[in-house]
This record gives C-alpha cells, sequence and structure tokens, in this order.
C-alpha cells in the first residue's frame, strides 16, 4: 500500500490476521494507486476513495485525472479499480448527506450513481462499500479470489464521447439526444463555469454546474 495511507497500521494488522502479507511502498503519483493486490492469478491497481469528504468535491480530478493515470498504471501491472466508501444517506429530496453529521450535500443520489457509470464506461470497475472496515474485507476477499482465479475482466468499454454523454445524461432533465447536442459545442471540461451551455436549456445548464461545480 502506498507511503501516505494514514490508516496503514490498522490495514496491515487486519491482513496480518488473515494471513496475508503487506508492505508500505511509495508508489510514483502518476499511478493513481493507493493499493496493489498481487495474487498468483493476477493483480489490481486500486484508488480508494470516501464519497463525502473526497470523492464528491474531486469530481473533476478523478475523470480527467486520477482515474486515466490508474489506467495507464494497470495497463502493465494490473486490473483498474475504484473502491468508494459509501459513507452517505440519501434525504427524502434525493440529495446525499453525510452519515456522520447529518450534513446535506448538493449533489443528486442520481448523478452519484451516474458519475459512477460514467468511471465503468471508462474502463474503470466500481466497488462500493460502506466503510474501511469492510473496504479491507474486500481486499481480503479480492486476494483470496486471486489465488485461484483470474480477475474478472469485463469487455465493455465505450468511446470518450460516450462516456461523456452517459456523464451529462446523469444529470436530471438532460437526455441523449440534449447531450449530443451540447457535445458538438463544447467539452465537459470546457463546460465547467458557464452559466448557459449552448445546445441546452438555462434550466438545464444550471443543474448541470451543481453537479460539476458543488459547494461541500
Amino acid at each position: 500500500m502506498d507511503s501516505r495511507e494514514q490508516n496503514a497500521p490498522y490495514i496491515i494488522k487486519r491482513l496480518a490476521e488473515n494471513d496475508i502479507d503487506s508492505e508500505i511502498v511509495c508508489f510514483p503519483q502518476e499511478t493513481g494507486c493507493d493499493y496493489l493486490i498481487s495474487g498468483t492469478k493476477g493483480s489490481c491497481s486500486v484508488q480508494r476513495k470516501v464519497v463525502c469528504s473526497e470523492l464528491i468535491s474531486e469530481l473533476d480530478e478523478i475523470m480527467y485525472d486520477i482515474a486515466p493515470r490508474l489506467k495507464n498504471f494497470s495497463g502493465s501491472t494490473g486490473n483498474p479499480c475504484f473502491l468508494i466508501e459509501e459513507n452517505f444517506g440519501i434525504s427524502r429530496d434525493g440529495y446525499l448527506y453525510n452519515r456522520g453529521d447529518n450534513r446535506e450535500t448538493q449533489m443528486l443520489a442520481t448523478s452519484y450513481y451516474g458519475f459512477l457509470e460514467t468511471l465503468r464506461k471508462m474502463g474503470v470497475d466500481v466497488y462500493c462499500t460502506r466503510d474501511l472496515n469492510a473496504s479491507v474485507w474486500w481486499m481480503i476477499a479480492m486476494h483470496g479470489y486471486l489465488a485461484k482465479n483470474h480477475y474478472p475482466k469485463h469487455r465493455k468499454y465505450f468511446s470518450l464521447q460516450e462516456q461523456a454523454v452517459g456523464m451529462l445524461t446523469a444529470v436530471p432533465t438532460i437526455g441523449e439526444n440534449r447531450a449530443l447536442k451540447a457535445l458538438e459545442h463544447s467539452s465537459i471540461r470546457g463546460m465547467c463555469g458557464m452559466k448557459q451551455v449552448e445546445g441546452l436549456t438555462m434550466k438545464q445548464s444550471g443543474k448541470l454546474q451543481s453537479v460539476l461545480g458543488w459547494k461541500g
């Protein structure tokens, strides 16, 4: 695991209790990797994110920086995975809130789940757990699986345009035709901060900005 992992002593102890050897290394930043799980049948590189406090404040960075770095690193060493700890509840209005302090975010559940599907369309596997304890058990299970079976490769990947359409259609009221029309004029990165996105209505543009530039 990466040397910047604050929970390293706890994780190492838990792995040792299950007869799994581990070591701390300094993964170069360009790898985008927090953990590398190796078994006799293969390996997988993992980036772990907690939803409230990390993931929903780093959507743009994850999409355009971390995920591509993780994919490039995994091209020669393993399979890229995001391990997402879902420490949230969902309000009646459909917004995520932190289970720890009940603080509501400005991110809709539909946008969150749409974002996960966009990551999957990029060719990154996404695994969701409840907390760090559950994440450690996932690591233990994956290590055991790779001791007997090859990593389960998912064959269906999507083009960059299909990934962008998937992300846009996760925003309420934006359908596939509207998404395609907007992408004729700008990229998702270019849409960040735009009050009016060509191809979208003012209301749709506002909803898009609440996803791309939300404040926690």
